[in-house]
């Protein structure tokens, strides 16, 4: 499917789906993926003279993918470089997918369908660039960051408020958990605690 000119392409609302479509699209989810760089930092690099790679993550996404795994739904990424920053980030917020330094993310997706026994209307995707495409496209949910590039535009589901690496992860499971009616539980049971 050929990209369409930039003047062809749809107004930028945020979901290119009818709003009942959308909402179950939303409740079959049960695997949020998710590009890195882009998405789950602001894409920025800093790379020390020493040869050290930092980036910077958001807290407010920590937060948002505890209480998707509280929701009892699983969460991962796909990403084309692979970082120690990443792994560590990973490692604390309990991925059950980590996928570092990827040239066909599509190959992996495949994978993770027959591996974890998951339909594509059950996997919800966030990415910011072309490389996010040969997954984006085969998911029930695509959305792109704020910032993304115009060249995914006709491609998502939905463009959300939030710039990459400022709350894009937590966007996304307050829209998904939200329509799946567990959002509300979940509050409660930290106002409770």
């Amino acid at each position: 499917m050929a990209s369409p000119a930039l003047n062809e392409r749809p107004y930028m609302n945020n979901s290119l789906k009818s709003p009942q479509a959308f909402k179950n699209a939303c409740k079959k989810i049960k695997l949020l993926l998710f590009d890195c760089d882009g998405v789950l930092t602001d894409g920025r690099i800093v790379l020390g003279s020493n040869g050290t790679e930092m980036k910077f993550f958001s807290t407010v996404d920590g937060l948002g993918l505890k209480m998707w795994h509280q929701a009892g739904l699983l969460a991962g990424s796909i990403t084309g470089r692979a970082s120690e920053a990443l792994t560590k980030r990973a490692s604390e917020l309990k991925f059950d997918e980590l996928h570092q330094n990827i040239p066909l993310k599509g190959l992996v997706l495949a994978e993770i369908m027959k591996r974890r026994n998951l339909c594509a209307d059950e996997i919800a995707y966030i990415g910011d660039d072309v490389n996010d495409l040969p997954v984006g496209t085969r998911v029930g949910l695509f959305f792109a960051p704020a910032n993304h590039h115009p060249s995914i535009r006709p491609y998502t589901d939905y463009v959300l408020d939030a710039k990459g690496g400022h709350g894009v992860i937590r966007e996304v499971v307050d829209i998904i958990l939200g329509h799946q009616g567990k959002m509300e539980d979940l509050i409660r049971s930290y106002i409770e605690s």
